[in-house]
């Protein structure tokens, strides 16, 4: 569209100066002769590139393409942006009248590069043009005052050379009569001789009078003609700039628009981060997000401390065959759903996955905190008051429920992300394995707790000690069923 736009404009700049071939021959000796004077570059480089539009207007192609190119030499010598601009325009012009499509192309394509970062100040020499055209509108309103005067005066000339002319002829009679005299009275010859003399020297002077008046006249009417010139040149002057000042113009509202257009394509993209950072912050903590966002990878990191909580449904297998696949998920997505919304009433205890029918959460991650065990046991009973409330619902459907166990143990981690596809944040160690031996030997309803954690809340819940009690390839462990917080916590 902009390659459109700047042969459209250059097309019309160069249909409309055909208007004023007349004075084409003139023009370019007077170009020729500013080239002579002139030493700034930047003014150099603009007549060379009007030397080249006359010789192309002229169909002179290769005189066109010699002072292109030393305009655009002068033009990068002297950083001239925008006469190098125009110096690839008018070469891509010449360059295809000549068939060397490939070469014009290139150079069209280099001036619109140029133009693009120059496009700035287009507001600037907007005002610049305008300025110009106004100080030749002034001097030409000057010059047709000026060319009026010498009319009147040429004028008053021509009405004096007109009476200069019948004194002559009166004086042709007079000394015809003087003659006439002389033969009919035989009077003193050498007088007569003598007037005859004088009236020849002020005819002589008539004469030189005459002469000098026609010299004026002949500089009057070249003064007029050169006039007639200075008048072309000025219109033909004043048309490039109104089409400069319109193609500028054109290339201003061009690019506001691309600019609209692409303030349009930046909010789309803002509209796709935000909703890609949410899909992130779904998946992973936001000091992950934020971590992944600037390196492109998430650290590991070891926590000395975490609590890690299991949930797991008794029973599901036999609960699953009296359910239709699709009432299943439902029924799962439902107690799900309802873990992930306590969860985020506990700041300190992250969601980690669901494993079938297991669900695992742990506090104190991604940012180490002194609450987590205490806000891990909250979090647990609530669920299990979600989960009876739930039980009710089911059995007055007359339909099967879930009943839930819950383990928990405090220990040490490792939690991060691994892997280049399908992000996901974990956690590793011991301590998980560990809680998830409290799960299985927990009971419906109950929430289990090992010897650790039991430590960490002792002052804040009462709990059941239930011994030593065998897990799987752990030996035999503390645990403990939690019954109530102690008086002086807060009421689950």
């Amino acid at each position: 569209m902009k390659t459109k736009t700047l042969i459209y404009g250059y097309a019309i700049i160069f249909s409309l100066s055909i208007q004023f071939s007349i004075a084409q021959n003139r023009t370019i000796e007077l170009w020729k002769n500013r080239l002579q004077t002139e030493t700034r570059e930047i003014p150099k480089t603009d007549i060379l590139l009007n030397l080249s539009k006359e010789y192309e207007l002229e169909n002179n192609l290769n005189e066109s393409l010699i002072y292109a190119t030393q305009a655009l030499s002068l033009g990068e010598k002297a950083n001239y942006k925008k006469g190098m601009a125009f110096a690839y325009l008018q070469l891509s012009l010449v360059n295809g009248k000549l068939g060397n499509k490939s070469t014009a192309r290139k150079q069209r394509n280099k001036a619109n590069d140029l133009l693009e970062e120059i496009n700035q100040h287009i507001g600037n020499d907007i005002v610049q043009l305008q300025k110009q055209q106004l100080l030749a509108e002034e001097e030409l309103k000057k010059d047709q005052e000026e060319l009026a005067l010498q009319k009147e005066e040429a004028e008053k000339k021509r009405l004096e050379l007109e009476q200069k002319n019948a004194e002559v002829e009166q004086s042709k009679g007079e000394i015809a009569l003087s003659l006439q005299t002389i033969n009919e009275l035989s009077g003193d010859i050498s007088e007569k001789e003598s007037m005859l003399l004088k009236k020849q020297r002020q005819l002589d002077k008539q004469a030189d009078k005459i002469k000098i008046l026609r010299q004026e006249k002949a500089i009057q009417d070249l003064a007029l003609e050169k006039q007639k010139v200075v008048q072309k040149l000025m219109l033909a002057i004043v048309a490039g700039i109104l089409l400069l000042v319109l193609f500028l113009l054109i290339l201003y509202f061009n690019k506001k628009r691309s600019n609209q257009k692409l303030a349009e394509k930046n909010e789309i993209i803002e509209l796709e981060m935000q909703r890609s950072d949410e899909l992130l912050l779904n998946i992973l903590p936001s000091e992950l997000v934020d971590e992944l966002k600037e390196k492109g990878t998430a650290t590991t990191q070891y926590y000395e401390l975490a609590t890690v909580m299991f949930t797991d449904f008794k029973g599901f297998t036999q609960i699953s065959e009296q359910l239709s696949p699709q009432e299943l998920i439902e029924e799962i997505d439902y107690c799900f759903r309802g873990f992930d919304l306590i969860l985020e009433k506990y700041p300190s205890i992250e969601k980690i996955k669901t494993i079938g029918d297991a669900y695992l959460c742990a506090g104190g991650i991604p940012i180490p905190n002194t609450q987590h065990p205490i806000e891990v046991i909250r979090a647990a009973w609530d669920i299990l008051a979600f989960m009876k409330k739930r039980e009710i619902q089911r059995q007055n459907q007359a339909k099967p429920y879930f009943e839930i166990r819950i383990g928990i143990h405090s220990g040490p981690l490792v939690a991060g992300v691994v892997g280049v596809k399908k992000f996901a944040y974990d956690i590793w160690g011991d301590t998980v394995n560990t809680a998830s031996r409290m799960e299985s030997k927990s009971e419906v309803g109950k929430i289990n707790i090992s010897g650790n954690t039991y430590q960490l809340v002792q002052n804040h819940f009462a709990c059941h000690y239930r011994g030593k009690i065998q897990a799987k390839h752990k030996g035999e462990i503390d645990m403990y069923f939690v019954e109530k917080p102690l008086s002086n916590n807060a009421e689950l």
